[in-house]
């Protein structure tokens, strides 16, 4: 928005536009955004970083998947972190979500592909939690320990994911997921 100058008494009626204020102004806050953005990739690089050395440091899986579903939401400030499987028996061994097969195939798209977006309701993939999800994020496990396609998420109760913001964090972090679970079906 380009505002119009009243400041200098001799004018009080003129509408001459001061660019330059103008200008100072838009910048100061587009610097205000950055430095924003930046200080929450900041903090959000430091909790991811945590995270990953604690999950490094997991041998068992049952203690992997206990620390993914209960940890590390309370880590990050979010509802949910799971991994969504159609596999019921690994869902109950593993306290996971279950969901139908067909469901995840919509979902799945390619491998190693993260999604961050509102909650399509129509999917219903949240619908078994107390709290209601507004956010999400979404990546497309491989296939190594499942043995077919599994999604890993993450919920928020607010707009976490829809600016977008530490995208290549939580890739960074989903692969590290993979990755431990690689180990877990080679070991």
């Amino acid at each position: 928005e380009f505002p119009l100058n009243k400041s200098d008494s001799n004018k009080l009626d003129s509408k001459i536009i001061s660019f330059k204020d103008w200008i100072i102004k838009n910048l100061t806050n587009y610097q205000k955004d950055i430095i924003e953005n930046a200080k929450h990739n900041f903090l959000t690089q430091k909790k991811i970083h945590n995270a990953i050395l604690k999950i490094l440091k997991i041998n068992n899986k049952k203690e992997f998947f206990f620390t993914l579903k209960e940890y590390l939401p309370v880590e990050f400030d979010l509802e949910v972190i799971g991994i969504i499987s159609s596999d019921q028996e690994i869902t109950n061994k593993y306290n996971l979500i279950y969901k139908r097969k067909e469901l995840i195939e919509k979902i799945y798209g390619k491998e190693n592909q993260l999604i961050m977006d509102a909650v399509d309701k129509k999917l219903e993939l949240f619908c078994d939690f107390d709290k209601e999800i507004y956010s999400n994020a979404i990546f497309s496990l491989n296939t190594t320990f499942f043995k077919e396609t599994s999604l890993l998420v993450f919920g928020s109760s607010n707009k976490h994911y829809l600016t977008n913001k530490a995208y290549d964090l939580l890739s960074f972090f989903s692969n590290v997921i993979q990755e431990k679970l690689n180990q877990f079906s080679n070991g």
